[in-house]
């Protein structure tokens, strides 16, 4: 709308500035004819709320301005199922701009208000557009405003989720859109010293149950209560044929004619810290392998606790040996 209001009638009539009627929309008493998006009555309402959003997003009335973000986002859909519209390739960019600001402008009312869920998913589709799969046509906005997105999504994720991993990518990736920007700087840095700080918690945790003999043999640590064998279920029964406990994974009777390999220390025992040690190595330099030790260490004590509750009372026998089945090796 080309004026700067509407006037009270029997009707809602917008006006022009110079007090006349707008009748761009209009055609043979009133029917809409062919016309431009940017004369589509849809439109002008869209960009009406742009304005009435913006203004109650600086004076910090959030919820409001929420309500005429999204009456806009509506109103931009309704637009596009329109059958009088001539579109023209400036009206669906001007179309494809508003929509990304709208959704952009939603991203900090949802931030504001702590609704961390659909501060993310706006600050998205302020990037991507409504559709799925993304259309590239909808990647609109100018490198700055793509970092402010990308920024409030990790905000999001960080303040929201405690996903740093996350927050981290997203602050990387807004710094190739805007490397001198002093807040994402300082996000980027405060989101790594939450990851380190997480990460000491993770290595205290695992230490907690490699670190000493005692705990480690004691079955307490980083596993539930319930995983931790009984008394009476620490001896294992005595086994006389290879039983499989999970893929790659088996039991098997202990050869005595062959002499176990084992981890031993000054007294004769196996050396926790330096199990602990070469555990630790493993997290940093190889992740992967250290998740799949940590889920076998955790699937042999729950089985081994279940076969020893499932046999009969035995007198105590050496406990057998593991067998691994052979797995191919990956390549780096």
């Amino acid at each position: 709308m080309a004026g700067g209001g509407y006037q009270m009638g029997f009707q809602l009539t917008p006006v022009m500035d110079d007090g006349g009627l707008d009748t761009s929309g209009d055609n043979n008493g009133g029917n809409f004819g062919p016309h431009p998006v940017e004369k589509d009555m849809l439109y002008k309402m869209a960009c009406e709320n742009r304005d009435g959003g913006n203004k109650m997003t600086q004076n910090g009335e959030y919820e409001a301005a929420i309500g005429k973000y999204s009456e806009l986002i509506m109103q931009l859909r309704a637009l596009g199922n329109e059958t009088d519209v001539e579109w023209t390739p400036e009206g669906e960019e001007a179309v494809r701009q508003l929509r990304a600001a709208a959704y952009l402008n939603l991203s900090l009312c949802f931030l504001r208000t702590q609704q961390w869920t659909h501060a993310s998913n706006t600050a998205t589709r302020s990037i991507q557009g409504d559709k799925e799969p993304p259309d590239p046509k909808e990647n609109v906005l100018v490198p700055e405003k793509k970092a402010k997105a990308l920024f409030r999504r990790a905000q999001a994720q960080a303040e929201g989720f405690k996903d740093y991993e996350k927050a981290k990518a997203d602050l990387e990736k807004a710094l190739e859109y805007t490397p001198e920007d002093k807040a994402v700087q300082q996000e980027l840095r405060r989101v790594k010293l939450e990851l380190k700080k997480s990460e000491k918690e993770t290595d205290k945790a695992m230490a907690g149950f490699f670190g000493t003999s005692k705990r480690a043999q004691s079955g307490k640590g980083i596993f539930e209560d319930k995983l931790i064998p009984s008394d009476a279920s620490r001896a294992e029964p005595k086994l006389t044929e290879i039983k499989k406990l999970s893929d790659g994974l088996w039991l098997a009777p202990k050869d005595e004619s062959q002499q176990q390999p084992t981890m031993t220390g000054a007294d004769g025992e196996i050396d926790f810290e330096e199990l602990s040690r070469e555990i630790n190595e493993m997290r940093e330099d190889k992740p992967e392998a250290y998740a799949e030790l940590r889920d076998r260490v955790k699937g042999h004590i729950e089985e081994a606790s279940k076969l020893a509750e499932e046999a009969p009372k035995e007198e105590a026998s050496e406990p057998p040996a593991v067998a691994e089945e052979p797995e191919p090796q990956e390549v780096n």
